[in-house]
């Protein structure tokens, strides 16, 4: 029976009303579809998108179109595809409508297309423009295009790099590549960089140009919540400084105010014919209201008039807007405005008087993460997506930069190998690591076909560069051949190899073998394994053999023993390996002959050494190598204890979820689980209302609950007589308890398949009718007034909101709830216990010989559909993050309130956390959600499209490695150790005539200096150096073999055309700072 009171009581009904209304409208947490008639509520997006008033503009604007063609290396298509499909024309017709009137412009900035097109057609006469024109090459039509400044080609870049999971070398070097390229091309240069479509920027990027001679930088893609920050204070064109680089210039930015693409659809002249110049002018002043009050008060309006893949129709496009222009003359609402063509250095050059006048402000952080919505649209899926690419971005450019010092380093010791034959064949495999970097390659958000196409240029690029290697170590009159033959074959697969690789690539790349042809029983005639080292410190390392014959033997350059660490005969074949220790910049070499030649050293069939140790699987296993012991313990929920020197640190898989159904992640967007626990909390809370209200509802009318008349509860917990009493803290720590447990019980306890059945209301009975009785007898036990029935709902609700945000690290879910069981497998190579995690997932931990202070943390990872691997390590009580990429350390530490995918960061090298230093030898995102505690993302596959333009969803469940390196010495420095893990030897096998030197290109090893670029001329070699320390330079001391040395200023860019005046100063002592930068131009000795 209901009382007239509770009739009467309609405010907390229409409060009730109030508040579904709002929840049922909000389109981004809902799964359901709401009616188009149905307001919408919720978060507000983007300034840009918010409706500002009819304000009238300000006088003498001016608007600069700006017709341009986003292409991206590779997306939806492969690199190819893509300027078959569209590139090529839009290249040749907008040319060709440029040609026709010299008052239209047009912007490039992706630079290996255009690449591509001087390739393909550049000295191809057009046969398109009329007249004798028509016999012009497409290079002399860009040519003189550029010259008249209508065709300018921005960024310079040889592509847009992802700006966070690049290393600092691939960013030097995507930055040389462009401007060579663009310099060999068409003889240009640019001082405007372009970044208008990267996922988050940092703040490496304004270092590397402003010391690039650049500019200018435009900026797209700022996370919405930086964009409102800096849009409300007019403020969009500001200064950017890097604050990880003391006293580095700052680069002026324009940061796109929206999206680079077209004002609205009806300038999508590719995909219409209509061109009504009311309408699109009218769309223009909304744009300019929108702009002018975003930007300094400089009267200038930047109109991005162009999209991805536009201007395949350049003359329909141009026509429109050629009459835009024309009618705007006579319109009489452009009396006081001025609608004109402009590239990108024009509209800059209007405003600069106007910047340089006025303070600008100074912005000295990064944008990161990128954000493009509200409720958790974080692109932080990038960081795991497709790992297997990432690995292979990495492994080929290590090989390719340590190919490139080998090139230099035997160029200064007079070798008259083809050098500039080598050099010309090395740039290719430099231009395929910048593709393998392009925002749409490296973050992994591709088709299969493109990333297909990734992985064999890749491939490609290592196969190349390695034969390069082998060419500059021993010169061969068939240069030429044996390179090219490596462009479409692995017939020297086994010839050269990373020392770094350990079956990761089913390639097999991770041995040498001495051929058969070389090398049996009956005959061997011997080869030369020669390793080399481009660190500026020495490195030991094991090197991985295969032989054809027993009675072979090994011997260093003097004849001396080389002592194998482990022999062993499989598949008919001697497998051996042994450690060289590698001079600094140098190269140790060990012959493998006959018994005939070295009659002291013993037999490979005399040092077979047994098999390695196997102990049975147990809970617990230890490790040694090199004096080094770790102990190993399993624990619940597969968790590894490791504890090494008093130090302990936690290991476990772990995953994330997401749900197909509701707002699911994709290529690009990470969901942490949020909105599938508040889905069932809501449910739960509902529920729980309910009953807490019916319970009342009859308590009010008849004064017991029917069956519950006789229940008594015998004392209050506040003292008061009887139950009823209860105060309103009673009420919210019961309904904040209950709040927190249905949170943790949903994320910790419920199946998968029940929580994607309850938020698309399948089977919710199974949840809400035990809640709903729950609520119902407590709360006719505790006989609550309606006060304290909404207070302990208000109480849940708040409960449910910290146990979100207070208990991010559980968010996720151990991948096994059982302890791992380790098998141990001893060698004098390495100790390793594997454990298999789930079916598909397995963990290996080892130590190794010649990094034995090093713990190898190798995860074999299968992806499930619709789910996020993480590996957590826990040490200490560290909270801020530093993340090291090749130059400095930055760092990180997310607010306790932003959900867990705003808290990955991209990692390109090394993470550290309080004591605890992991490196990595391929791009992962990290993250910290609790003290001491740290996240590595190292896989994913999703079914669902999150629609940010990639056409199917990611989808890849194909087992991927991902090796974590755990330091296990608290006082080591982290950025040395890292240069050691991410600067691995090569190792060749040669003629056994072969002659290696084994002394060091220095004079003296320099750890704290690293060498991130370096370029063979004709008459000399150009070097840039970069210092970990605050370091004091000789260079005679440094370097042998050099004539002299001088210190090149004005910029860094390995590129004979430079867009700044260079000067050069004798270098015989410099002093660098640390984290300072510098480029030399060596002479080599004409004695050579």
């Amino acid at each position: 029976m209901v009382s007239r009171r509770y009739l009467r009581s309609g405010k907390t009904l229409a409060l009730a009303a109030v508040v579904l209304a709002v929840l049922w409208s909000n389109p981004q947490v809902l799964p359901v579809n709401k009616p188009s008639w149905m307001p919408r509520f919720g978060e507000p997006g983007p300034p840009t998108d918010r409706q500002q008033p009819q304000e009238p503009l300000p006088r003498n604007l001016t608007l600069h179109l700006l017709p341009h063609s986003h292409s991206d290396i590779g997306w939806n298509l492969s690199f190819e595809g893509y300027y078959h499909a569209s590139v090529r024309q839009v290249l040749r017709r907008a040319s060709a409508e440029l040609w026709a009137d010299r008052a239209r412009r047009f912007t490039w900035g992706d630079l290996a297309f255009l690449d591509m097109w001087m390739d393909d057609e550049g000295d191809t006469a057009n046969n398109v423009l009329a007249g004798a024109d028509a016999v012009l090459t497409w290079r002399q039509v860009l040519k003189e295009l550029m010259r008249r400044g209508q065709w300018e080609v921005v960024g310079g870049t040889y592509v847009s790099p992802d700006e966070g999971l690049t290393t600092w070398w691939a960013h030097n070097t995507i930055v040389d590549a462009g401007h060579r390229t663009l310099a060999a091309q068409l003889n240009a240069t640019t001082r405007v960089g372009w970044q208008i479509d990267n996922f988050g920027h940092h703040n490496t990027v304004p270092h590397v140009l402003s010391n690039t001679g650049y500019s200018w930088l435009v900026l797209g893609r700022m996370a919405y919540r930086d964009l409102y920050d800096f849009a409300s204070k007019s403020t969009l064109q500001f200064e950017w400084r890097s604050s990880e680089h003391e006293g580095t210039q700052g680069l002026r930015t324009h940061f796109l105010a929206e999206h680079y693409g077209l004002p609205s659809t009806a300038f999508d002249f590719d995909y219409t014919n209509v061109c009504d110049e009311d309408v699109l002018l009218g769309e223009l002043q909304q744009l300019a209201r929108r702009h002018v009050r975003q930007y300094p008060a400089h009267g200038h309006v930047l109109v991005m008039m162009g999209d991805d893949f536009r201007f395949v129709r350049a003359a329909r496009a141009f026509g429109c807007l050629d009459r835009l222009i024309s009618a705007s003359r006579q319109h009489e609402n452009w009396r006081d405005m001025k609608l004109q063509y402009s590239t990108m250095s024009e509209y800059l050059g209007s405003v600069q008087p106007h910047l340089d006048a006025h303070a600008m402000r100074v912005h000295g952080g990064d944008f990161y993460p990128y954000q493009d919505k509200p409720i958790e649209q974080y692109w932080s899926g990038i960081l795991g997506s497709r790992p297997y690419l990432k690995w292979l971005v990495r492994d080929t450019e290590q090989i390719v930069q340590h190919v490139e010092a080998l090139v230099a380093i035997q160029r200064m010791r007079g070798t008259r190998a083809a050098w500039s034959t080598l050099e010309q064949h090395l740039e290719f495999c430099r231009k395929q690591v910048a593709i393998g970097y392009h925002h749409d390659a490296i973050t992994g958000t591709c088709t299969d076909d493109a990333f297909a196409d990734y992985v064999e240029r890749l491939r490609t690029a290592a196969r190349v560069a390695l034969r390069i290697g082998h060419i500059a170590l021993q010169p061969v009159d068939d240069a030429v051949q044996q390179i090219s033959s490596a462009y479409n074959s692995d017939q020297h697969i086994g010839s050269a190899y990373n020392t770094a690789t350990r079956d990761v690539d089913n390639a097999a790349r991770d041995w040498l073998e001495i051929a058969p042809a070389q090398c049996t029983d009956s005959a061997c005639a011997g080869a030369a394994v020669v390793v080399t080292n481009t660190l500026l410190a020495a490195q030991d390392v094991v090197v991985r053999l295969h032989v054809h014959s027993g009675s072979a033997v090994l011997v260093d350059e003097a004849g001396v023993a080389v002592q194998p660490v482990h022999v062993q005969v499989v598949d008919n074949m001697y497998s051996v390996e042994f450690m060289v220790s590698v001079p600094a910049l140098g190269a140790r070499g060990v012959v493998v002959g006959n018994r005939t030649q070295y009659a002291n050293a013993p037999m490979l069939r005399d040092q077979i050494i047994a098999a390695p140790q196997i102990e049975q699987a147990s809970l617990r296993a230890e490790l040694h190598q090199g004096g080094v012991h770790v102990r190993l313990r399993s624990e619940r929920n597969g968790v590894v204890r490791i504890e090494s020197g008093g130090r302990v640190v936690r290991h476990q898989m772990r995953s994330y979820f997401t749900n197909p159904y509701v707002q699911s992640s994709g290529a690009y967007v990470m969901h942490s689980f949020n909105l599938m626990y508040s889905i069932v909390f809501w449910i739960f809370g509902g529920m729980l209302a309910g009953g807490l209200a019916l319970a009342w509802l009859v308590h009010v009318g008849t004064g017991h609950i029917l069956w519950l008349r006789h229940v008594r509860v015998p004392c209050s917990p506040i003292g008061a007589k009887g139950i009823t009493t209860a105060g309103s803290v009673v009420a919210a720590v019961i309904g904040s308890v209950c709040g927190a447990i249905s949170v943790f019980y949903a994320a910790q306890k419920v199946s998968v398949d029940r929580l994607d059945d309850w938020t698309r209301g399948h089977g919710v009975f199974l949840l809400a009718a035990p809640v709903f009785c729950a609520a119902y007898v407590v709360g006719g036990a505790l006989r609550w007034r309606k006060r304290r029935v909404c207070t302990c709902v208000v109480s849940a609700a708040l409960g449910v909101f910290l146990a979100l945000a207070l208990g991010r690290a559980w968010q996720s879910r151990a991948m096994t709830p059982r302890r791992l069981q380790f098998t141990v497998e001893h060698s004098d190579v390495c100790s390793t216990a594997r454990a298999q995690v789930t079916e598909g997932t397995s963990v290996e931990f080892r130590l190794c010989a010649d990094t034995p202070y090093l713990l190898q943390v190798s995860t074999l990872v299968h992806a499930p559909n619709n789910r996020e691997i993480i590996a957590r390590l826990q040490h200490g009580q560290g909270r801020t993050l530093e993340l090291f990429d090749g130059a400095s350390m930055r760092r990180r530490r997310a607010s306790i309130w932003t959900p867990v995918p705003g808290t990955f960061y991209p990692v390109p090298l090394l993470a550290r956390l309080g004591e605890l230093s992991v490196h990595v030898r391929q791009p992962v995102g990290v993250s910290s959600l609790s003290a001491g505690m740290l996240d590595v993302l190292v896989h994913r596959s999703m079914t669902a499209n999150d629609f940010r333009g990639l056409k199917r969803p990611l989808t890849d469940t194909h087992p991927a490695r991902a090796t974590l390196f755990v330091d296990l010495r608290p006082d080591a420095d982290p950025v040395t150790v890292n240069n050691r893990v991410n600067t691995p030897p090569l190792a060749f096998v040669l003629p056994p005539h072969a002659s290696i030197s084994p002394h060091s290109a220095l004079h003296s090893a320099a750890p704290h200096l690293s060498l991130v670029g370096i370029r063979a001329e004709s008459d000399s070699v150009d070097m840039r150096l970069l210092a970990h320390r605050s370091t004091e330079i000789s260079m005679h001391e440094l370097l042998r073999n050099t004539a002299g040395a001088v210190r090149v200023h004005g910029d860094w860019s390995l590129c004979n055309t430079s867009a700044v005046q260079r000067t050069e100063t004798q270098a015989s002592h410099v002093h660098l700072h640390s984290g300072e930068q510098a480029l030399f131009r060596l002479k080599i000795d004409s004695d050579h």
